[in-house]
């Protein structure tokens, strides 16, 4: 539920048409002109005419990259991620080997959760072009995501030797040291994010979550309180406070903070949890007993959809 924010990559998935432009040669002029007017279509039946032909031309197949990626960008930016994903796998047909578009997949298929089709087209991308630190990023998020914790981390150290200076990706270290139980590099990591961007939510939350699960209370709720001052309105920080005052027997300033979790996050399990088991200690069953059947249904939701992945056929329409 809480994700840290993958706005490295979405960037460079955004600027990678404008900045390709100005970098290559142009492509012919009809293409080209169909290009900078924005008629994004009729450019990519030009330049896969080119293909159908002489399919090895380099330079049509990276105005093909171009031509897609800008209509997968207005498709995302409409909310079609499925026709987004589609104009991708479009252009693979014609440029299968090209790295940027395979970055382009990567970060696509792991915003959409299709975290091996991620993992593949990152990989990829990286056999392709290693130099690119950003692909590595990609790829330890899927991995993260599919429980590969020591790819991950090295494929997030490798970003890290490129890019030291990233809040976000000593955020997402910390994870991973989180997710491996090893909670004190994890909570380097998590420093190191802050000292870097100290204005920020998600470090200090994970601290807390730390702190809460190796019953530090007090600790636990100053990092909550920190993320609290900022975002109000934080769900997880909210039920980690709860939980911890819950801890401490405090069973009124429980149920406060529990009673705005789940207002604010009505389908994180933990909240609703740790509200029927303070009601129940407040003596209010009959609530209770909603809260905790409210808590298990989103557990068994949760189980159910623990494997399940959105699917799209992955070949290119016919053209």
């Amino acid at each position: 539920m809480y994700r840290w924010s993958c706005s490295i990559a979405i960037a460079a998935l955004l600027t990678a048409f404008q900045t390709s432009t100005a970098q290559a040669p142009p492509p012919p002029a009809d293409g080209v002109t169909l290009l900078q007017a924005g008629k994004f279509e009729e450019a990519r039946a030009s330049f896969e005419a080119t293909l159908t032909t002489t399919p090895q031309d380099q330079q049509a197949q990276d105005d093909e990259v171009k031509a897609s990626e800008a209509l997968a960008l207005r498709e995302r930016a409409a909310g079609n991620r499925v026709e987004a994903l589609r104009a991708l796998i479009r252009a693979q047909d014609f440029a299968p080997r090209n790295a940027r578009l395979l970055f382009d997949l990567g970060i696509l298929d792991e915003e959409m959760q299709l975290y091996r089709d991620a993992d593949k087209a990152l990989t990829q991308a990286i056999q392709i072009d290693p130099d690119n630190p950003q692909s590595y990023y990609g790829l330890a998020r899927a991995q993260i995501y599919e429980g590969e914790l020591d790819a991950a981390e090295q494929n997030m150290k490798t970003y890290l030797k490129a890019r030291p200076g990233d809040a976000s990706a000593h955020y997402g270290l910390g994870r991973i040291y989180q997710l491996g139980m090893r909670f004190d590099q994890a909570r380097d990591e998590f420093q190191r994010s802050i000292d870097l961007q100290p204005v920020q939510t998600e470090a200090y939350y994970e601290l807390g979550d730390i702190a809460l699960k190796q019953n530090d209370y007090a600790a636990a709720l100053g990092y909550f309180q920190k993320v609290l001052a900022r975002d109000g309105k934080h769900g997880g920080a909210l039920a980690g406070a709860g939980q911890a005052f819950f801890r401490q027997k405090q069973y009124p300033e429980a149920l406060d903070n529990l009673r705005r979790a789940v207002a604010v996050a009505p389908d994180y399990q933990p909240g609703h949890y740790y509200l029927g088991l303070t009601l129940s200690r407040l003596g209010q069953k009959e609530e209770s007993d909603k809260e905790l059947l409210t808590a298990q249904k989103l557990a068994d939701e949760d189980n159910k959809n623990g494997t399940r992945r959105f699917e799209v056929i992955r070949e290119p329409p016919s053209h």
